[in-house]
């Protein structure tokens, strides 16, 4: 006995290919063939992805690692214009001690007369 192989467009089994079952057939074929182009494709663009995702992850700490450099220059730089403007504002603070103190003494002085004429006079 010999053995049939079936054909496998006879989707019914009867043993005849019509038109209908090629059509069906090769559109199941060209069906399967997407869904593994697609899967290929997916499976690329995931892959890409990680590459993108590491690039990614790498240029965010380049760049972190950068703005925490400008941070710390800029923090030195208002460190330093603090510094400067501290030193610039205790000299003004005792420039305008003693102008006060200066004031002070002559309005001292200028009331000591004041009195003294006052008893001067009732004298």
């Amino acid at each position: 006995m010999a053995e049939e192989t079936k054909n496998p467009m006879d989707l019914n089994g009867d043993g005849k290919v019509t038109i209908a079952e090629k059509v069906q057939y090769y559109a199941g074929k060209a069906g399967e063939k997407v869904e593994q182009a697609a899967t290929k494709a997916f499976n690329e663009v995931k892959e890409d992805t990680k590459d993108l995702r590491a690039k990614a992850a790498d240029k965010a700490k380049e760049f972190g690692a950068k703005a925490s450099d400008k941070a710390k220059e800029l923090g030195a730089k208002a460190s330093d214009k603090a510094k400067e403007l501290g030193a610039k504002a205790a000299e003004k603070a005792k420039d305008v001690y003693a102008d006060a103190k200066e004031g002070l003494a002559e309005a001292a002085d200028k009331a000591k007369a004041k009195v003294e004429e006052m008893k001067a006079k009732k004298a």
